[in-house]
C-alpha cells in the first residue's frame, strides 16, 4: 500500500512538472510573438508599419524626449539637450548616455546616423522638411501639430501622442499608468483649490518674456493643454473670445492683457528675464486689476507649457502651491 502511494506521488509530480514546463514554454512563445509582432501607427506621414519594440529612439522634439522619460525609456539622442534641461522641469532626467543631436530646427544628421536608431520621432510643421534626409537613416514618425482636430483639444492630442510613442517602444501599460497618475493628481489638486476659497476661479495664464526690453505675453487659449489642466483643477479660463489657435496661445502686450485683467494672473517667466523690473514704472500695467488687487501668482520658471504628462504634473504642482499657500 505504501509502495503504491509513493508511485502515485511520483507520477503526480512528473505530471505537474510537465504542465509547468508547458506553461513556461507557452509564456515564452507569447512573449516572443509580442516582441516580433507587427503593428501600424498613423502620423502626419500616413500609416507606418513596425515590427516589435523600437529600442533605439532619437527624439528631435522635447515633448517626445519627455514622453520617453515618462515611459521609463532613455532616448539614444535628443535635439538640444541643454535647452531641454533648461526649460523642461520634470521629475525625470536624461542620463549621461543621451547624445545631443543638434538643434530641433536643424538636427545634426551625421550625429543621428552614428547612433543607428530604430526610429526618429519629431513633430510635423517645421520639422517636416527634414524627413528626406532623416529617412536615409531610419524610419521617421512625425506627430501632427496644427490640424483642425489637433487644435480643437491639444490636451487630448498630447495623450494620443504619448500612447503612440508607447506603442513604438513597447510600453503601453506604462503610458496608461502615467495618464492615470496625472488624472489622480489633477483630482487631488482640484479638491485643495476648492478648499482655498479663492476670490475668483477665473484665470489668465501666461508664459511671458522680454523682447528688446519690451514685455511679450503668451496668453493661453481654451484649446491649450495648459488651459485643460487648469480647468481640470476647477478654474475657468478668462479668455473665451479666441478660436482654437496654433500651439494654444496668442501673443499680447500690456494693452492686450488688459482685455482679461479681472482674473487670477498666473505667470511663468525665466529667472534672468527683467520683464517685471521693466514694468515697475509702467502706469498702464500698474493700473491693471490683478496688479492692484494682488492677484498675481508666480508658478515658477521651469514649467514647460508644450510638454507631456510630466510637464503637466509640474504645472499642477506649481499652480496648486501658488494658489493655496
Amino acid at each position: 500500500m505504501k509502495k503504491r502511494l509513493i508511485i502515485a506521488i511520483l507520477l503526480f509530480t512528473l505530471l505537474l512538472v510537465g504542465c509547468m514546463e508547458q506553461d513556461t514554454s507557452t509564456d515564452a512563445e507569447a512573449t516572443e510573438d509580442k516582441t516580433n509582432e507587427e503593428f501600424v501607427i498613423t502620423d502626419s506621414l500616413g500609416e507606418q508599419t513596425f515590427e516589435g519594440a523600437q529600442e533605439r529612439v532619437v527624439a528631435i522634439e522635447w515633448s517626445i524626449a519627455e514622453e520617453l522619460l515618462a515611459l521609463g525609456v532613455q532616448p539614444a539622442g535628443v535635439a538640444d539637450v541643454e535647452g531641454f534641461n533648461t526649460w523642461v522641469t520634470i521629475d525625470a532626467q536624461l542620463d549621461d548616455t543621451v547624445v545631443d543631436v543638434g538643434l530641433r530646427t536643424e538636427p545634426n544628421i551625421e550625429e543621428i546616423a552614428k547612433l543607428e536608431p530604430d526610429v526618429i520621432i519629431g513633430v510635423a510643421g517645421y520639422q517636416e522638411a527634414m524627413v528626406p534626409e532623416l529617412e536615409k537613416i531610419a524610419p521617421v514618425v512625425l506627430y501632427e501639430t496644427a490640424t483642425e482636430e489637433v487644435l480643437e483639444d491639444l490636451y487630448a492630442n498630447t495623450l494620443e501622442n504619448l500612447r503612440t510613442t508607447a506603442q513604438l517602444v513597447g510600453r503601453e501599460q506604462e503610458a496608461e499608468q502615467a495618464i492615470a497618475d496625472l488624472e489622480e493628481r489633477l483630482a487631488a489638486a482640484k479638491e485643495n483649490i476648492e478648499a482655498a476659497d479663492l476670490p475668483t476661479t477665473e484665470f489668465v495664464f501666461t508664459q511671458a518674456f522680454s523682447v528688446s526690453d519690451a514685455p511679450t505675453f503668451r496668453l493661453f487659449t481654451p484649446n491649450a493643454m495648459v488651459s485643460h489642466v487648469l480647468e481640470g483643477m476647477g478654474l475657468t479660463n478668462k479668455i473665451q473670445d479666441q478660436d482654437a489657435v496654433d500651439y494654444g496661445f496668442i501673443e499680447a502686450n500690456v494693452e492686450g492683457v488688459s482685455n482679461y485683467q479681472e482674473a487670477l494672473f498666473l505667470h511663468t517667466v525665466q529667472k534672468d528675464d527683467p520683464l517685471f523690473d521693466n514694468l515697475a514704472d509702467n502706469s498702464a500695467w500698474n493700473s491693471l486689476y490683478f496688479v492692484e488687487n494682488d492677484a498675481m501668482y508666480d508658478i515658477g520658471a521651469g514649467v514647460w507649457t508644450f510638454g507631456s504628462v510630466l510637464s503637466m504634473e509640474t504645472l499642477i504642482e506649481n499652480v496648486e502651491e501658488a494658489l493655496t499657500k
